[in-house]
């Protein structure tokens, strides 16, 4: 076998141009992690090892048989659900919330794994019943979203329940949702909104005051929203310069190799790197949807939508946040932030992206 044809059967199935701009992603993100940990390399080393075993399971997925996804979305679905109810029963509590399982060698956060599961569940339930959606189809979703909304919610993880509800939603609106239906449903949700007030924590309520004016608690609820925005603001067009944020070196921003990653980005490297890390993530959103209008089934379309969907809901709201214009929550921002479970959950996304493009269709799979 000729090695051009050997790279074709190895390689044929993976989108290069996604495959690329993910990739800058990730090198981006390793950059700014050895500022925001101060160089520690444990956290380089770990972070590496996270992102091999990502890429590697978006390789294998590449070259999975399409009808496999198809076939093992309601196992898996229920196997997040199951992970679900271990994690809020027997799960490691760390900040405040119990949201982990330890497997000695990491901590898995099953919330993460939703992200895939549920929209992979919801399009398995489309496409089966293709030839009579209906409001039945759309209660059974609506039922399958609520499930793992309730059960990450209780964690509590508020950020992560409203990232999965609305990647469902999504879904269940792309699927055909008769548009009246929507009118009504989102009148019900602005008249319930007193009710869903009143059954927040105190600390989500405080994040929701706070981001009309954080300035009321500086030195409580509004500290870390300050000093975000203040990091933010600090790295005017070109930045200070890598490793030479004071609000990193400082201490004054929390969890800068995760959450507030992006903000240590910001001080550091200025608008000029803002724009460039946005345009990466905006031509990645594309190239998905691109992807997906080029699929010729109900599962494969709604699959691709509600993953690139869900992916970039998250980055809206981790780049919202730490801008101010968005309640704390704790959302990483993909690609970006430290962290095993979001990295190999992204790439895993990503991987199946590219497995539906390459195969268009399931009729011929």
């Amino acid at each position: 076998m000729k090695l051009t044809d050997l790279e074709y059967y190895l390689f044929n199935k993976i989108d290069r141009t996604l495959f690329g701009l993910i990739i800058m992603l990730i090198v981006a993100g390793l950059v700014i992690l050895a500022s925001a940990n101060q160089q520690d390399i444990s956290h380089i080393m770990s972070q590496t090892m996270n992102i091999s075993v990502g890429l590697g399971f978006l390789y294998l997925i590449c070259h999975t048989k399409t009808r496999l996804l198809l076939i093992f979305s309601p196992w898996l679905y229920m196997i997040s659900i199951l992970l679900l109810l271990f994690v809020d029963l027997f799960g490691v509590q760390s900040h405040g919330s119990q949201r982990w399982i330890d497997l000695g060698v990491f901590n898995l956060q099953p919330s993460e794994t939703l992200k895939i599961t549920l929209p992979l569940m919801l399009a398995w339930l489309y496409q089966k019943n293709n030839n009579k959606i209906g409001y039945r189809v759309h209660f059974v979703s609506a039922l399958l979203i609520s499930i793992p909304f309730y059960l990450v919610l209780i964690q509590p993880d508020l950020g992560t329940s409203l990232l999965i509800l609305w990647s469902g939603l999504v879904i269940i609106i792309l699927a055909g949702l008769p548009i009246k239906f929507i009118i009504v449903s989102f009148t019900g949700l602005l008249l319930s909104l007193p009710v869903i007030w009143s059954s927040l924590l105190e600390y989500q309520k405080n994040r929701v005051l706070n981001l009309i004016d954080p300035y009321n608690d500086p030195l409580g609820a509004g500290y870390h929203s300050i000093q975000s925005m203040i990091a933010v603001g600090s790295g005017g067009l070109a930045g200070r310069g890598w490793s030479n944020g004071t609000q990193t070196r400082l201490d004054f921003l929390p969890e800068t190799t995760t959450d507030f990653i992006f903000a240590v980005f910001s001080e550091e490297f200025g608008f000029l790197g803002v724009i460039c890390i946005l345009v990466l993530f905006v031509l990645i959103f594309y190239r998905c949807m691109w992807m997906a209008s080029k699929m010729q089934d109900t599962f494969s379309r709604l699959l691709t939508a509600g993953l690139t969907v869900s992916l970039f809901t998250g980055v809206i709201v981790n780049i919202g946040m730490i801008s101010g214009l968005l309640p704390i929550v704790g959302v990483p921002l993909p690609f970006i932030s430290y962290g095993g479970t979001s990295m190999v959950v992204s790439l895993i996304s990503m991987g199946i992206i590219m497995n539906l493009y390459s195969n268009k269709s399931l009729i011929a799979n």
